[in-house]
């Protein structure tokens, strides 16, 4: 493998990006999901609270709002989520992605 992590190593899944909002971002900034949701001009807090109990992923647009709201980057956001998918599905997949041979440049 080169660069990047060997998702097929890890035991559990990287943490969803909710958890690092739920346990870091909100209380560090005294939010609640309605009061971020808000603060990134959403109409309604469903999906910050969603996002905050796992049960939804982050897109493109959550990313760039929590990036502007919070000062970070989109990509951090994104990340986050690249991350736990990635790891996810390669724990998932762990048997079968070891039983694939790569292939060489001819």
């Amino acid at each position: 493998m080169t660069g990047g992590y060997d998702y097929t190593e890890f035991a559990t899944p990287a943490p969803h990006p909710g958890e690092a909002l739920r346990e870091d971002f909100l209380p560090g900034y005294g939010l609640t999901p309605g009061a971020l949701a808000r603060a990134m001009g959403l109409r309604d807090r469903t999906r910050i609270e969603r996002l905050v109990r796992e049960q939804q992923s982050v897109t493109a647009d959550t990313a760039l709002r929590l990036g502007r709201v919070f000062g970070t980057t989109p990509e951090f956001w994104i990340h986050l989520q690249a991350a736990h998918d990635l790891s996810k599905a390669a724990i998932l997949a762990r048997d079968d992605l070891a039983a694939i041979t790569p292939v060489v440049a001819a």
